[in-house]
């Protein structure tokens, strides 16, 4: 039987939780953004929002690659995919979609429903392998996660 995140026990390990405590904070830096991102789009509306929120993200984004001396090369992207490069557009999407919904259904819920989308995507990719993801099958114990965080969300709905 596999290890599960419950069970550390070597370096291996330590990237694991390492990893998880950056998704952890990522998912908490998330629900501030839709947050902060919904306050934004009651003044500029949700396009205005967008364009301010990535034009931001691009500032930032910059000068990370930039002290941290990344190789900018744009001949490297010949190696990946061209739909790959659908990321930056799918993060306006997001980012409009997130505000959206917060200023709709509160943020316990939305954000509820994000991650099981989420969850219901990555289920599909790991078991596809796609874009170079490790190939981890669909079974029955990650098929009752998923359905568990549908109930979260039917619980989240009820105020």
């Amino acid at each position: 039987m596999g290890k599960t995140w419950l069970h550390f026990a070597g370096r291996g390990e330590t990237r694991m939780l390492w990893a998880l405590v950056v998704a952890a904070a990522s998912g908490v830096s998330m629900t501030f953004q839709g947050v902060f991102n919904t306050v934004v789009s009651r003044a500029w509306g949700v396009p205005g929002m967008a364009v301010l929120v990535n034009g931001s993200g691009l500032v930032v984004a910059t000068a990370v690659a930039m002290l941290s001396r990344s190789n900018l090369d744009p001949g490297r992207l010949k190696a990946v995919p061209p739909i790959v490069l659908l990321g930056g557009a799918l993060g306006v999407a997001i980012v409009g979609g997130v505000a959206y919904a917060v200023a709709r259904v509160g943020a316990a819920l939305s954000v509820s429903v994000i991650v099981t989308a989420q969850l219901a995507a990555a289920v599909l990719l790991d078991h596809l392998g796609a874009f170079g993801l490790q190939h981890i099958p669909v079974s029955w114990v990650r098929l009752l996660g998923a359905l568990l965080a549908v109930g979260g969300c039917w619980l989240m709905a009820h105020r």
